[in-house]
């Protein structure tokens, strides 16, 4: 069944044996294959949704933040969307990170489903939210059992 592959790949985009600055292989993708591969997942730009803790707080379940398709993501919006929902004690929300404390720059970094916090005008804190906060069936992760 992959004899398509060889099929559509003319050179579209340059010669196909052009890299990208990355040094993958570039090559059109058919839009069935785009959905399952994790290589393609962070160019896609379909609607993803994303679920955000509040910083220090592990009382309050994270949030689910469905981020638009819209490209380029407006990353002021969205930190002004995350500011309403979170409704940080702290006040407006300045930044997003992942749970080991990155800051995210802007909407192209985000990943579908995965997890991060909001942070206001203090310190990212460092928690374990993810094993507190989010149940165990629903996180993807083996569990020693």
């Amino acid at each position: 069944s992959h004899s398509y592959l060889n099929h559509g790949r003319t050179e579209l985009r340059g010669t196909r044996n052009s890299r990208n600055s990355e040094g993958l292989q570039v090559r059109p993708v058919a839009p069935w294959e785009s959905n399952g591969s994790a290589r393609w997942r962070k160019h896609a730009h379909l609607p993803c949704t994303i679920h955000v803790f509040r910083n220090g707080d592990l009382l309050s379940p994270p949030f689910p933040l469905p981020l638009p398709k819209s490209s380029p993501l407006h990353w002021d919006a969205v930190l002004a969307v995350l500011t309403e929902k979170a409704d940080l004690r702290s006040g407006a929300v300045n930044k997003l990170c992942r749970l080991d404390g990155t800051q995210v720059s802007g909407g192209e970094e985000l990943v579908n489903g995965d997890y991060y916090v909001a942070v206001g005008n203090e310190e990212y804190k460092k928690l374990p939210y993810v094993e507190l906060l989010v149940p165990r069936d629903s996180a993807c992760r083996t569990l020693w059992y």
